[in-house]
């Protein structure tokens, strides 16, 4: 009889992406703490695999040893307490999984078994029963540590979900290759000056089409299918994130004003140029579009806890839903989606905030979204009067006007 085991992530390939930002290349955005936030929400979910639970404790005690005295928050007290707690857990978990026997065995005879270091095992010895290590040793066994785990575990994954369909992106050498493709790709948009000239020229569509061409030909020649469309997406949100919170990331992050994206003074031809690819993208992969849109209503109803969920990127997410769902340039390719405005404004209605009750609002004022406006036009006037939204001029659409959104400050129009 077949078992079926229920794991608090949805496949294989979420293990991957999180492997890629937990062991970020040098030439990658650092993520993580997007990584450790994911484990986080999964452990909560259900029981983890001692090697994840293992890798995030490390980790985060990596994460919080900042070595400018200026900006830490740690004493080197607790420091040391986090490297020490993190590192005993890992190395008494591990060996602790492989006493099967009903007489005690060696830890020393355990660790050699799975190919750990004894010099893991010494250091736990003396972390429990003797005086902490120092901070210096606690940071070179971290990272050896997190050595051994990314070689045993994270490494074999590959192997691991061989017969689980993991393997429809190639290799692990290959799906890396085509993230790292991706990546450059959406790291490195256009000069906006060159964006503006192609405008002027009336040539936008061409430079377009060409950012089109060549991240369908990385998907498909990847073989990955959804998979594939959905490391796009979270590169490409990747890279709006960090540009939001202030990161290092060239990439242009959608603006919440005005329709455009924006970073350093690069407004709507960046939006000009992104909207026509990921519309392109729509069109020629008919799963893409509800995927993209899923993941911008899942921040766009999210709780300000980080920097994906600040007000500043919530509103990009409202400016680009709010296109899909009722721009006429958008018809096509939300036609063929499968996208249904009822389940949209469900959704917001589900997650009221300012955002979501005025994309709500938009929608049902939409022509072609009628039964919208029947369902629910009289639940979105409540939660409208509820958030304190105020109420629009005849022939004003949602987007247009500078309403009480609650926390949202509309001086972000600035």
């Amino acid at each position: 009889m077949t078992s079926i085991l229920v794991t608090p992530w949805r496949d294989g390939h979420a293990l991957i992406r999180l492997r890629a930002r937990l062991f970020p290349a040098s030439n990658c955005p650092d993520l993580r703490h997007k990584a450790c936030s994911q484990i986080q929400a999964w452990k909560l979910r259900g029981s983890l695999p001692h090697t994840i639970e293992s890798t995030w404790y490390i980790t985060e005690a990596i994460l919080n040893d900042v070595t400018d005295v200026q900006t830490t928050t740690m004493s080197a007290l607790a420091l040391r307490s986090s490297y020490c707690t993190a590192f005993c857990r890992f190395v008494t978990g591990l060996l602790d999984s492989m006493q099967e026997s009903h007489y005690k065995i060696s830890m020393y005879d355990k660790a050699r078994e799975l190919r750990l270091p004894a010099s893991f095992v010494e250091l736990r010895h003396e972390a429990i029963h003797g005086e902490m290590p120092s901070l210096v040793v606690l940071r070179q066994a971290a990272q050896k540590a997190l050595d051994w785990l990314q070689t045993n575990y994270w490494m074999q994954l590959e192997d691991d979900f061989a017969g689980a369909g993991l393997s429809s992106l190639g290799s692990g050498e290959r799906y890396a290759s085509m993230q790292e493709d991706l990546r450059k790709i959406v790291q490195q948009p256009p000069d906006p000056y060159v964006l503006a000239s192609a405008k002027r020229a009336g040539d936008i569509d061409n430079q377009s089409r060409i950012m089109f061409e060549s991240i369908l030909k990385i998907l498909e020649d990847s073989n990955g299918g959804k998979q594939a469309s959905a490391e796009f997406i979270d590169i490409l949100f990747d890279q709006w994130m960090l540009a939001t919170s202030g990161g290092d990331s060239i990439t242009a992050m959608p603006h919440a004003s005005r329709g455009g994206f924006r970073r350093d003074g690069w407004t709507d031809d960046i939006y000009n140029y992104w909207d026509p690819v990921l519309k392109l993208l729509a069109l020629h992969r008919p799963h893409f579009l509800r995927m993209l849109s899923d993941v911008m209503t899942k921040h766009l109803t999210a709780q300000p806890t980080w920097a994906s969920s600040t007000e500043t990127f919530k509103g990009s997410m409202f400016r680009g839903l709010d296109r899909i769902y009722t721009a006429p340039d958008w018809v096509k390719a939300y036609g063929q989606s499968g996208l249904s405005g009822l389940e949209m404004v469900s959704r917001c209605l589900q997650s009221p905030n300012g955002w979501t009750v005025r994309l709500a609002a938009s929608i049902s004022e939409c022509p072609r979204h009628v039964r919208v406006k029947r369902a629910f036009g009289q639940r979105i006037c409540q939660s409208m009067k509820t958030l304190g939204i105020g109420n629009r001029a005849a022939g004003e659409s949602a987007s247009d006007v500078p309403e009480k959104l609650g926390p949202v400050s509309m001086a972000m129009d600035d």
